[in-house]
């Protein structure tokens, strides 16, 4: 993990694959709900908190947390895409949730003042920061005192077989980065790592928990349409020859079919869940 700040290279890859993936990246949102749910429950959102939630995506849970801190409260959700703000700020809008807000900004560089929240959520944001660590410590500046984060990142390779089910096959098929230095899916999944990543950062207290989801899936091709073509995983899998591209796939239906049943395809994935204190 380097401790220089995201090169613009890699912040520009960043931007504009999620810019890419954008609006196809709402179907998967029934998906990620409950990851959102089990993070939600543990930070435990209070009336007129100000809230911050990091690689907000389209607007969750930011703004699923607006209506838990009430009209008094605030919520501010930031991300790299500016085309996932502008869904974000869009989709606020249509349900009629005044006390948000969505704004474009790089994780790393947090535009806010000091002890300017009292709680921060990220759903799967520290797994693709290229510098988590900084990320965490601009956390821990902008949250006030007795301020809490919670965070929920991808486990293991092992445990989070949906996410396996592809990432192995790219893994294995794919020629690896020039630099070699992208984040992996599962930068922080091992166990006490993310725990960790918030202790070096400046907070006293952390508690990881894991929970495992089913995700369901009609068949092989609407895991493809969802979990690939909706997320930057199909733009780094065309970027390959159409001879890789396809054992690569071809090597993702082979993993999925252990995990048919009658009603589809239903397959597990471990999230880690952390929760810190100042």
């Amino acid at each position: 993990m380097s401790g220089k700040s995201m090169g613009d290279g890699d912040q520009e890859y960043t931007r504009s694959t999620w810019n890419e993936a954008a609006g196809k990246y709402t179907k998967l949102l029934r998906i990620f709900e409950p990851y959102g749910f089990d993070l939600l429950a543990r930070v435990d959102p209070k009336i007129r908190e100000r809230c911050l939630d990091i690689a907000t995506g389209p607007g969750e849970p930011a703004m699923s947390i607006a209506r838990m801190v009430g009209p008094e409260g605030k919520v501010t959700g930031i991300d790299l895409s500016e085309e996932m703000v502008r869904l974000a700020t869009r989709f606020a809008k249509d349900r009629r949730i005044p006390n948000v807000e969505f704004h474009a900004m790089d994780a790393e560089r947090l535009d806010f003042p000091d002890e300017s929240f009292d709680l921060a959520v990220s759903r799967f944001g520290f797994q693709v920061f290229p510098h988590p660590g900084i990320v965490a410590k601009e956390v821990n500046r902008v949250l006030g005192l007795k301020g809490r984060v919670g965070a929920t990142v991808w486990s293991t390779a092992d445990k989070a077989t949906a996410l396996h089910a592809v990432v192995g096959p790219m893994l294995e098929f794919a020629e690896p980065d020039e630099g070699g230095d992208r984040a992996s899916p599962y930068e922080l999944g091992a166990p006490g790592e993310l725990a960790k990543l918030f202790q070096e950062a400046g907070f006293q207290e952390t508690k990881e928990e894991r929970k495992t989801h089913i995700m369901a899936f009609d068949d092989e091709d609407q895991y493809l349409e969802l979990f690939v073509e909706s997320t930057p995983l199909g733009h780094t899998i065309r970027q390959e020859d159409p001879a890789v591209q396809r054992q690569i796939l071809a090597r993702t239906k082979q993993n999925l079919r252990p995990w048919r049943t009658r009603k589809g395809i239903e397959i597990p994935c471990e999230s880690v869940i952390v929760i810190a204190r100042k």
